[in-house]
């Protein structure tokens, strides 16, 4: 037997390890990604369902604008480690800002001597709130 087959039989191992963990460093990018498109779907909904909501409750529209980014983030996987909160102020004033952050956490792809971790991937969304253009989203003029 020549040396190139015993070289082809070393390198086997090797490339089986590049190979694996190839694979999970896709697979880990790939959770991130789907996660951030997701946080930022709960997010983005959540302030859309806040501005929309009627403008002289703003917890009711807080807590709807929270569920609603849930339903979002559900349409990307299971909610269990998924959080949309109200951070900013958020208020019934013409003009004020309103900002939803959303949260999704991603389990980490290790070894079991590593132990689990988790990714925690966050989107924001902010808004106006004007009383005056309930169903459009994005910025309005505002006068006071």
């Amino acid at each position: 037997m020549d040396e190139s087959g015993i070289v082809g039989l070393e390198v086997l191992p090797l490339l089986v390890v590049v190979f694996v963990v190839g694979t999970l460093v896709f697979a880990q990018s790939w959770m991130a990604l789907d996660a951030k498109i997701a946080a930022t779907a709960g997010a983005r909904e959540a302030a859309r369902t806040f501005v929309e909501h009627p403008a002289d409750r703003p917890a009711r529209a807080a807590e709807a604008a929270s569920r609603a980014g849930l339903r979002a983030m559900a349409g990307h996987g299971p909610t269990s480690t998924a959080r949309v909160v109200a951070i900013g102020t958020v208020s019934n004033s013409r003009c004020a800002r309103v900002t939803f952050e959303a949260s999704y956490e991603v389990p980490t792809l290790a070894l079991p001597l590593n132990g689990w971790r988790q990714i925690t991937v966050r989107a924001r969304s902010t808004e106006t709130v004007d009383p005056f253009r309930h169903g459009l989203h994005g910025r309005a003029p505002c006068s006071a």
